[in-house]
């Protein structure tokens, strides 16, 4: 059994902090591969007659070697597939990282998260100046030489830090008996959708803000940059916050509720939405709104692991590393369903009815989530509470009656 959240955590170890340490430089570069080739890929592409559906379409970490093939298609083809296997270490590195910081960050599990998502976000929004200025001094190839070497090594360190995996002593549990115990909590369902329409609502706002920001407010795409910034930076500060939060707090859900309530009004604020009648787009009220969402968005998405490991325990799952890890790939599964479903949708909105409608409908969706979470925590406080806290359903009462 973890420690109770509300008693003085043990101070970290020595390899605790490089590990911890190491996980954050892992999501900070993993936030870089996402972004750093920003600046100049779209040039390099589209030098070669590749069409910006095209180019959009095949943004990829090693991306090095590629510019040696002359071929349009070839070239098109090869980006196509490195993009295929990013996704997948992309996915194996957020899956794995998860499961680790459970295993071996037990009382700190939303703060390492914290730590981890921050670092990705300042990852995100430096890697495009220091892209542009590695390619500036070596070409096309040395940023992702650059951060793929860096890569591998900070890989290296993490397993030289990983403790000795032993054998779990219990016997192999079928993947879908593993799915019917966590599915018979509701909460764990409040927490995937939430979760969705995290992943959800940001990608389909960063693929589709520019184009609104260059036509209707002359925002440049360097400008556009800085409002990203300073939206990342208040994610940043933000994240420890409601880290803090999900790890003290016994009603949780009604933090995460009222934090997406502010989100909801942010995302009709930034365009404006056509509900606010009288109130004409500006560049401030955009800049508003991305800084709101970004800062009160980490609040919904941080707690929600945490939370997911402690129902899941209570509904049955055993305490363990397989339990870990199955929460963290189903948690991962719901965050890359919202950014493969979000973009595409919100496009088509985009085209047909114009991007403050697309946002309207956003704000619709979060708050629709911010009022089941807060449906949720009032549910929680006023049922009867049980002889035994192991019993409760609520994962912030049994994360604090821990012991």
């Amino acid at each position: 059994m973890q420690p109770g959240l509300t008693e003085p955590a043990a101070p970290l170890t020595r390899r605790e902090r490089r590990l911890l340490g190491c996980l954050a430089l892992v999501g900070l570069l993993s936030g870089s591969l996402l972004v750093v080739m920003i600046p100049f890929f779209p040039v390099e592409a589209a030098a070669r007659g590749l069409s910006q559906t095209t180019i959009t379409g095949v943004t990829t970490v090693v991306f090095g070697a590629l510019r040696h093939i002359v071929d349009p298609r070839l070239f098109a083809a090869a980006c196509l597939a490195v993009r295929l296997v990013e996704a997948a270490g992309t996915a194996a590195v957020s899956g794995c990282a998860l499961t680790i910081i459970a295993s071996q960050f037990p009382t700190r599990t939303s703060r390492a998260i914290a730590l981890v998502t921050a670092s990705q976000a300042v990852g995100m929004a430096a890697a495009p100046a220091i892209g542009s200025g590695l390619f500036a001094l070596g070409g096309f190839s040395l940023p992702f030489y650059v951060t793929g070497a860096a890569l591998l090594l900070v890989a290296a360190v993490n397993h030289w830090l990983m403790p000795v995996v032993e054998r779990c002593s219990r016997p192999a549990v079928p993947y879908l008996s593993l799915w019917r115990v966590f599915a018979k909590c509701p909460e764990n369902w409040l927490c995937l959708l939430t979760v969705f329409h995290y992943s959800l609502v940001l990608l389909t706002f960063d693929t589709s803000v520019a184009p609104y920001a260059d036509r209707t407010l002359g925002v440049t795409p360097s400008t556009l940059g800085l409002y990203f910034t300073v939206a990342t930076t208040a994610f940043a500060l933000t994240a420890f916050v409601w880290a803090r939060v999900a790890e003290t707090s016994r009603r949780p859900h009604a933090f995460i509720g009222l934090g997406l309530l502010v989100v909801s009004a942010s995302l009709l604020l930034a365009p404006p939405s056509p509900l606010l009648v009288g109130l004409q787009p500006h560049w401030w009220l955009l800049g508003l709104g991305m800084t709101l969402m970004e800062a009160f968005f980490g609040g919904a998405y941080i707690p929600s692991f945490q939370l997911m490991l402690a129902a899941g325990v209570g509904a049955g799952l055993a305490d363990d590393l397989i339990s870990q890890a199955f929460v963290s790939g189903v948690l991962w599964t719901a965050h890359s369903l919202g950014s493969v479903v979000g973009p595409p949708l919100g496009g088509l909105v985009v085209d047909q009815y114009g991007f403050p409608v697309m946002m309207t409908g956003l704000s619709a969706l979060v708050l629709v989530v911010a009022v089941m979470n807060l449906c949720y925590a009032g549910w929680v406080a006023c049922r009867p509470a049980p002889a035994n806290p192991s019993e409760s359903n609520s994962a912030g009462e049994r994360i604090q009656s821990k012991a």
